[in-house]
């Protein structure tokens, strides 16, 4: 029996293989191929978010006509001061102050986070961070830090944790105080992405806050958001496509099971 030339055997075969074929290229389509990740700093790579607390709330307390003199509770750190840029939490919290005052604090208050964070940097570094590091690297993943943080203590953030080599010596690092536009904006992220040279939306973003969710999110990127401070619901508001409590989570290793691709050990 002939089918158009062909006979059924092989009808059936050529239908067999262009089956496969389609569900291939679905497959690949469904699959992203993601070849960079952007990571924020603090509360991300280092659970940094109980010293920053401990130091607004003490400092803040200083001030008498602030909050009434009452102590700040986490709510307030959370939907305040939270991943957001200094100078925008200063306008919020201390709109009558100068721009110079502002920054003496600003000042005041890094110094502080430093000394207190530099006892227990290495205790602080997220759960499974090193895991997903050598998963990272076994992916062949192009890696950038980008933070709303100041320099200096990014820098000693990343070297208390020995990643400051891995993110470039400070080559692949974002500051948001030294782009035109922080965080909430995506400008940061677009920049971070820029720099090791992969398309924002082939970029994993792993973050903390909302405002740094927002603008992963509004970069373009697939972001993953670390529950070290914030609710689940607050992060799948801001714009979260996964919820994750670290690094160990069996949910994030799922999905990193999903889009990894097998590896040969070469070139």
């Amino acid at each position: 029996m002939k089918l158009s030339g062909f006979s059924t055997s092989q009808f059936v075969l050529f239908h067999i293989f262009s089956l496969s074929d389609a569900l291939g290229d679905f497959m690949m389509k469904a699959t992203p191929r993601f070849r960079g990740i952007l990571f924020d700093i603090d509360g991300t790579l280092v659970n940094t978010d109980p010293i920053h607390f401990a130091v607004f709330r003490d400092l803040l307390l200083q001030d008498q006509s602030f909050n009434g003199g009452e102590p700040i509770d986490h709510a307030f750190f959370n939907s305040r001061i939270s991943g957001r840029q200094n100078n925008i939490i200063q306008a919020d919290l201390f709109p009558q102050r100068s721009a110079e005052e502002a920054a003496q604090w600003s000042l005041l208050k890094e110094a502080r986070f430093r000394e207190l964070a530099a006892t227990n940097m290495m205790e602080s570094k997220m759960r499974g961070l090193d895991s997903l590091r050598s998963w990272a690297d076994s992916q062949r993943m192009k890696v950038c830090a980008v933070t709303n943080a100041p320099r200096v203590n990014a820098e000693a953030i990343l070297n208390g944790i020995d990643y400051y080599g891995w993110f470039g010596d400070g080559s692949r690092l974002v500051i948001g105080d030294e782009c035109e536009r922080a965080k909430p904006d995506p400008l940061p992220y677009l920049i971070g992405a820029d720099l090791i040279g992969v398309p924002v939306e082939d970029c994993i973003v792993f973050e903390d806050s909302p405002a740094g969710v927002r603008a992963g999110k509004a970069a373009g990127a697939f972001v993953v958001g670390i529950m070290s401070g914030q609710s689940l619901s607050t992060l799948e508001a801001a714009g979260c496509s996964l919820v994750v409590k670290d690094f160990e989570s069996e949910e994030l290793w799922d999905f990193l099971r999903q889009i990894s691709v097998p590896t040969t050990g070469k070139e």
